[in-house]
């Protein structure tokens, strides 16, 4: 069920992190910005919570906060991290939570579902993909 994704998740392992980033077109300093901050050893977190279509999900990092708020199936606009705006899309594929961005001609498919006692979370663009693991808290 996709209740099995909320919760507090704290990141354990990022594959791919810095080409993804590249290829979504994060500048050289925010990659190594987020390198740093939000690598596999960092303290990230997510919060995942939802009430039937209604949805949060609030990402927590050594330097700030950030929480976007959603309902399943409506497009809205918001901002990545590092200040790139992007339309997105969420939506249920079984137990998978997949969110599209498009900004600035390039599109990222990011999903997550729980495996385990781990959510992973994949983040696909322009052919590169990121697997990011976390645990929960």
């Amino acid at each position: 069920m996709a209740s099995k994704l909320c919760g507090k998740w704290q990141i354990i392992s990022s594959e791919n992190f810095d080409e993804y980033m590249k290829a979504v077109g994060v500048t050289a300093e925010n990659r190594a910005l987020a390198n740093d901050k939000f690598s596999g050893s960092s303290k990230l977190c997510q919060l995942i919570t939802n009430d039937g279509d209604s949805w949060t999900i609030k990402t927590i990092t050594s330097v700030g906060e950030r929480e976007v708020a959603f309902k399943i199936g409506e497009d809205f606009d918001s901002q990545t991290i590092d200040g790139r705006a992007v339309k997105v899309s969420m939506k249920m594929d079984g137990d998978t939570l997949v969110e599209t961005q498009v900004g600035n001609g390039v599109e990222s498919i990011n999903n997550r579902s729980v495996e385990g006692a781990n959510m992973i979370m994949t983040m696909s663009a322009c052919g590169v993909t990121c697997t990011r693991k976390y645990e929960k808290v």
